[in-house]
């Protein structure tokens, strides 16, 4: 692993956030059209988002030891699942709104199977600090919106393993 995935997960351990880390290796084309290796970290935990809610999350780190900078994405998956197709202008209609409004960092998607996730996109430097507080965060803005998201007609909110 990289120098600057390992100081994040050295900063998250340190926050108490334990992750079950895998990394991931494939090849890619460059501009030139040469192969080269692109390297992934996937950072996996839980949520536990109130007494009958768990949700998956991850976070996957582009691993490379010649950047100053590197690409993250965290997810929170498996939030809920679209069940009524004829509610679903009414649930992007409230998605949409919470994006607008109290989201922060983080938007929330319906994945064409009706999977409903969150997802934060950045950019990581030598200090992990502000991506681990916004990882954090994320899960204080789930646990913010599940009333709301509880209100909605045709989504099935409970954990599903499946």
């Amino acid at each position: 692993m990289s120098e600057l995935t390992d100081k994040f997960i050295q900063e998250a351990e340190r926050k108490n956030v334990k992750f079950n880390a895998r990394e991931m290796e494939r090849p890619l084309k460059d501009k030139e059209g040469n192969e080269v290796a692109h390297k992934q970290v996937i950072l996996q935990t839980a949520l536990q988002v109130d007494q009958n809610k768990v949700v998956p999350c991850a976070v996957v780190l582009h691993d490379d030891d010649k950047l100053e900078y590197i690409n993250y994405q965290m997810n929170y998956n498996r939030i809920g699942l679209v069940t009524d197709r004829n509610e679903l202008p009414n649930i992007l209609e409230k998605i949409n709104e919470l994006n607008g409004m109290k989201s922060g960092y983080y938007h929330f998607v319906v994945n064409p199977d009706g999977e409903l996730h969150m997802r934060n996109l950045g950019i990581m430097g030598n200090d992990p600090t502000p991506a681990i507080s916004t990882f954090i965060h994320g899960g204080r803005i789930l646990r913010l919106v599940m009333a709301e998201l509880r209100e909605l007609k045709g989504i099935d909110l409970s954990t599903r393993l499946d």
